[in-house]
């Protein structure tokens, strides 16, 4: 079956849903991970095939029969897929419709289903098992020796009482061994009418030792991953059963002298083209993660992309993250640095400090061929008591577009803000420069030689360069003049593949089907404009289970611009930077929610959730920046006051999702 491509966005694997799409993972003793992906797997590009079957119902022996329609099933947690040659059931272990059988002695997970399923108009019914052994029951240690018995004649998986063993192989980590390397390693396999028997050499070559500390005592045990492939033929229905059994084992723990172990963790890292990576590596001293000023709490931790593991976590900041530093700018690129320190909870001591500074790309000033100017100002690490939004161009009025704590951007023209023109040999150059206001800097506590911000902006015109420009001359009848009228503006909301924001889901692609904890990008646009002097602004957000936006139960997003404060997943609001296709920034805003947050009950997550935004357009010229700081939020002041409402028939718009199905 064709999956929908994902298009390079991310989709965490939660242990619900690996189990479901056919993924596993496990670390060796190095700490190095293996990650297996089934063939069969839910984001696999299979060639499409019409099959013309459709399964329709699963029969589940619990054994007591049980009913089940295919879409329940998934609801579940069950993977269901079928090619030309395959039909696939995956379920998660300890699902409500396994159950135990003892067989041999040796306690087995057991799942029994009939699959039915269609095509055109014959209906067929395919019979399937699983059995799974349990550890305990069926292997047993001695000093140096495990010994695994798996029963010979399996009874969930016989149908009738006489069959023949044709073939029995063994093999560690998913690889078969030949019984030449199975002698070297010290391997030995035997079948008597009873059990099929391995034994390995504690310490052997394929497993691997691991320690840990616990009440003043060292201790160590082994692991090992055997396997098990077994070819049987029932003489009755002269049908042949494969049947494979990949087997984590782990020797109890092995006491040894009294050991000083102190062995503190270690922290690594790199960058890419936007983002921080980083790799703590476990010791055996208790210890919290502190990146930038924050401690990793969970919520920032999921944030971060966080993976833990049984010998390291890993996390991803990007760049323009709040918990990282901007140090320079440098051209056309942004040098940052992240900082991460480990701290000892009992004693608050610094286990270990990392810092890591990279240079990123980053298009801080961008020259259109009609005069256009935009210019990105950033607050340095030199200047902490900086408000970004108090900057200004050389005309004090023209404030920021667009401002929060780490960024001002600015949109202006060649003719306007103070811009000055320079005549060069075959080129034109406009400069302007971002600072603070004159008041604010006499205002300002330290008084320096140096203004405490300033950046040139340039931007070079070739003298030379003509553009071709069609017009029709009409002489005009009457002076022009403005009338009084009401505007017509668009609003459109749209769901990103990622955080790029490059590529969205169109209206065929809908429902669209997510899963709990993967996060979602909305994108708000302002759309038929070309004024850079509007903003558009998110008023009120919310998710609903019903497309009208009127309907309970609601989950709150955002309330009069502002994050739901009582939200345990809070929006992130990525910013906008001028592009070919985001030519005025302040005509968008972009928001990233967390799914898990629409949840309403942990029985009931399975549903279709719409998200609706109210929005409001305001006059950009206006210093302050957004609903959040109070510009558009008074109701009272909403078109009098110094932020301004521009238009006087939409000012307030309603914009609402596609239907997203939660799984």
């Amino acid at each position: 079956q064709k999956k929908p491509s994902t298009n390079n966005s991310v989709i965490p694997l939660t242990p619900s849903l690996a189990s479901q799409c056919g993924f596993s993972m496990k670390t060796d003793q190095l700490g190095n991970t293996v990650i297996y992906a089934s063939l069969q797997n839910c984001f696999a590009q299979n060639v499409p095939e019409d099959t013309g079957v459709r399964i329709t119902t699963l029969v589940f022996f619990t054994p007591v029969e049980k009913v089940m329609k295919v879409a329940e099933a998934q609801r579940r947690g069950y993977g269901i897929a079928n090619t030309a040659t395959r039909l696939l059931l995956r379920s998660p272990h300890g699902s409500p419709e396994t159950y135990t059988q003892n067989v041999a002695g040796v306690p087995m997970t057991v799942l029994k289903t009939s699959i039915i399923f269609e095509k055109k108009w014959l209906a067929t019914q395919i019979d399937a098992a699983a059995a799974c052994p349990s550890l305990e029951g069926s292997v047993s240690f001695t000093p140096n020796t495990i010994s695994w018995f798996l029963p010979r004649h399996i009874d969930p998986l016989v149908s009738s009482g006489h069959f023949r063993l044709l073939e029995v192989h063994m093999g560690v980590d998913g690889q078969r061994l030949d019984p030449a390397e199975m002698a070297a390693r010290g391997y030995t396999l035997s079948v008597n009418d009873v059990y099929i028997v391995v034994e390995i050499p504690i310490g052997a070559v394929g497993g691997y030792f691991k320690s840990r500390v616990q009440d003043d005592h060292y201790y160590t045990y082994y692991a090992i991953e055997p396997m098990l492939e077994v070819l049987w033929t029932e003489e009755t229905t002269h049908e042949d059963t494969r049947y494979k059994v990949l087997f984590p084992i782990t020797t109890p723990l092995l006491s040894r002298p009294p050991q000083v172990i102190d062995i503190p963790p270690s922290v690594s890292g790199g960058c890419d083209h936007q983002s921080f990576y980083v790799l703590v590596k476990y010791g055996t001293l208790n210890f919290q993660t502190v990146v930038g000023k924050r401690m990793l709490t969970p919520v920032l931790a999921q944030q971060y992309g966080f993976v833990e593991n049984g010998t390291h976590t890993s996390f991803a900041v990007p760049f323009t993250a709040p918990d990282v530093v901007f140090e320079a700018v440098e051209g056309s690129s942004i040098r940052t640095r992240l900082e991460v320190v480990l701290r000892n909870p009992e004693t608050n001591k610094i286990v270990k400090e990392f810092s890591m500074a990279c240079s990123f790309y980053s298009t801080l000033t961008e020259c259109f061929p009609n005069g256009t100017m935009t210019a990105l100002a950033v607050k340095l690490e030199s200047v902490p008591s900086l408000n970004p939004s108090q900057l200004t161009l050389r005309d004090p009025t023209c404030r920021p577009s667009y401002s929060d704590d780490s960024y001002a951007y600015f949109v202006f023209t060649g003719s306007s803000c103070g811009t000055t023109r320079k005549f060069l040999q075959n080129m034109m150059l406009y400069e302007n420069e971002i600072s603070l206001p004159a008041e604010l800097e006499m205002n300002r506590e330290s008084k320096a030689d140096e203004p405490e911000y300033e950046l040139k902006v340039s931007c070079y015109y070739d003298i030379n360069k003509t553009h071709a420009v069609a017009f029709h001359p009409r002489p005009r009848r009457s002076e022009p003049y403005a009338k009084n009228a009401r505007g017509e503006l668009q609003i459109t909301m749209r769901l990103a593949l990622d955080d790029s924001y490059s590529a969205f889901y169109t209206g065929d692609d809908y429902p669209i089907i997510k899963y709990l904890q993967q996060p979602l990008y909305f994108e708000v646009e302002l759309m038929r404009s070309s004024n850079p002097e509007v903003s558009l602004e998110l008023e009120n957000c919310w998710a609903t289970l019903d497309e009208d936006r009127t309907t309970q139960p609601r989950w709150n997003l955002l309330i009069n611009g502002c994050v739901n404060p009582v939200d345990p997943s809070q929006v992130i609001f990525h910013p906008v930077l001028a592009d070919a296709r985001a030519r005025y920034p302040s005509h968008f805003k972009r928001f990233e929610v967390n799914m898990f947050a629409f949840a309403e009950d942990k029985d009931n997550l399975s549903r279709q959730l719409f998200v609706h935004c109210d929005t409001v357009i305001c006059d950009a010229r206006n210093p302050l920046g957004g609903v959040c700081n109070g510009q558009c939020s008074n109701q009272e002041n909403r078109i009098k006051g110094q932020r301004r409402a521009v238009s006087d028939g939409q000012t307030f718009t309603h914009v609402s999702s596609g239907p997203i199905l939660v799984n």
